[in-house]
């Protein structure tokens, strides 16, 4: 029988607490207690644990589409699932990229972070179209790695217009260089993420090479 309020799966947990997503000027997390969405507010400023891609949309023979966490499009397969746990593709990016953008599935940029005031809480906001292209010319192309090494802050909101589609997005930029603690903090939780990422990849039986940096000619963007 099962030990009532415990896991019932052997299945590991991720380490983050908390997935935001941007929506109408906002990020908002699905509270599971509640059963509702509750708007997120981002630190003044945050310690940048990791980056990951996954892919998220929807099809409307499929309903809700999903896929693996991935660290590095040149080395970690996509398995892309349909709600029901149908494989729809696997592989890796630059293999299966056409067919999925073909569907307008899309990638998400998923950034860990903490609060360097709750440091024993990882949290995740996710992000996609031209807040990923944001966030990508700014830590990548113009000061590649800066997230990695210094405190990170929501700049301002962008608006966005797509032919007739307007919308807005959010901008970041660094604030100051990390402090010796929070490097130890980075390395802490880092170790963590790649703990995780290890035992699903074992669990699945995929073979996958951790990578932390940027794929710079494999990003889908």
């Amino acid at each position: 029988m099962p030990i009532f309020g415990q896991p019932t799966s052997d299945k590991p947990r991720h380490p983050s607490s908390s997935w935001a997503n941007w929506k109408n000027w906002k990020f908002f997390a699905w509270n599971r207690d509640k059963q509702e969405e509750e708007e997120i507010t981002l630190p003044k400023e945050f310690v940048v644990i990791a980056e990951s891609y996954s892919i998220k949309w929807y099809l409307a023979d499929k309903g809700g589409v999903w896929s693996n966490e991935i660290y590095s499009f040149a080395n970690d397969p996509f398995t892309v699932r349909s709600n029901n746990w149908e494989i729809l593709y696997e592989g890796l990016w630059k293999d299966i990229k056409d067919k999925v953008k073909a569907l307008g599935l899309k990638i998400t940029t998923n950034v860990h972070y903490i609060d360097p005031k709750e440091t024993d809480v990882l949290r995740t906001f996710c992000i996609k179209w031209a807040a990923s292209q944001e966030w990508m010319n700014s830590f990548s192309n113009e000061n590649r790695n800066a997230e990695a090494n210094n405190t990170v802050t929501l700049k301002e909101v962008k608006d966005g217009k797509t032919w007739s589609v307007k919308y807005t997005y959010p901008s970041f930029t660094t604030v100051k260089p990390l402090t010796p603690e929070q490097r130890v903090l980075q390395q802490e939780w880092g170790a963590k993420l790649l703990t995780y990422k290890n035992e699903v990849s074992d669990s699945e039986d995929v073979e996958e090479t951790p990578v932390n940096k940027y794929d710079t000619d494999e990003l889908p963007f």
